[in-house]
């Protein structure tokens, strides 16, 4: 029933036909391959309507095909072969309820992050690059989904005790790689779970003694005890400190060196 949905969905006939398995999306300049009502929309709510901005083959959305738990699909946007600097990443889904993932402003480290989100219906999923010039870049990759992700509680509330590891953060650092692995427990509530109000991060901010990093602005459909990659600036051991915030106004700070 999934498939015959999303089949039936604007832009579904192509995602499930020429780009299962997350071929290149064309390079056309202004044209959506996914032919999707809602991306117009989005442009113009999540990126002021820019007028710049086209499909590039050099910015590559991961995800696969399938979203087999609708709770953790995971996503990596990885825009290090774009032709100049990039000012932040916008993430979004079409058809979601809760459409606007998150937001990843790379300042000193590199356009690469590695997340997770949760997936109500079969949708493409974008990354928006705002270059340093002010044009903007476009991937995506289409996720085949039966759905639930978006309304489900989180796993978190079965177990009585779960608020006592709130916030609660693992990280390690590769130098060799300049790759940051963190995880941090939090349910990520969307608030569209029966009888559980909203619950979810807002930011998190990468720093050390020469100042930011890296910063995220979160949204709901990012996924319980969210997992973060990052590629750090070259060179760098740590130590890297991480602090984050919620919406209920909970603070989390860490530490990790390599």
């Amino acid at each position: 029933m999934g498939s015959t949905l999303t089949y039936l969905l604007p832009g579904g006939q192509v995602g499930l036909a020429e780009f299962r398995g997350n071929a290149p999306v064309p390079a056309s300049a202004r044209i959506d391959p996914f032919d999707s009502g809602m991306w117009p929309d989005h442009r113009r709510d999540f990126l002021d309507d820019p007028q710049d901005w086209r499909h590039d083959p050099a910015l590559l959305v991961l995800t696969p095909p399938n979203a087999e738990d609708p709770g953790h699909v995971p996503v990596l946007v990885d825009a290090t072969a774009l032709d100049g600097p990039v000012d932040r990443i916008v993430v979004s889904i079409d058809y979601s309820p809760l459409p606007k993932v998150l937001v990843f402003h790379p300042l000193r480290a590199l356009p690469f992050l590695g997340f997770g989100v949760k997936y109500e219906i079969g949708s493409p999923l974008r990354a928006s690059v705002r270059m340093a010039d002010g044009s903007w870049r476009m991937g995506a990759s289409f996720v085949d989904a039966a759905g639930g992700g978006c309304t489900a509680p989180a796993a978190a509330h079965s177990r009585p005790d779960w608020q006592q590891d709130l916030g609660q953060m693992r990280g390690r650092i590769w130098p060799a790689f300049g790759r940051l692995r963190l995880t941090l427990r939090h349910p990520m509530d969307t608030g569209l779970a029966d009888g559980i109000s909203a619950h979810h991060l807002t930011e998190l901010t990468l720093a050390d003694d020469a100042g930011p990093i890296a910063r995220l602005e979160i949204f709901e459909p990012v996924e319980e005890d969210p997992g973060l990659t990052f590629l750090l600036p070259k060179g760098m051991t740590g130590p890297v400190r991480i602090s984050a915030r919620d919406n209920l106004g909970y603070q989390f700070n860490a530490e990790v060196s390599a």
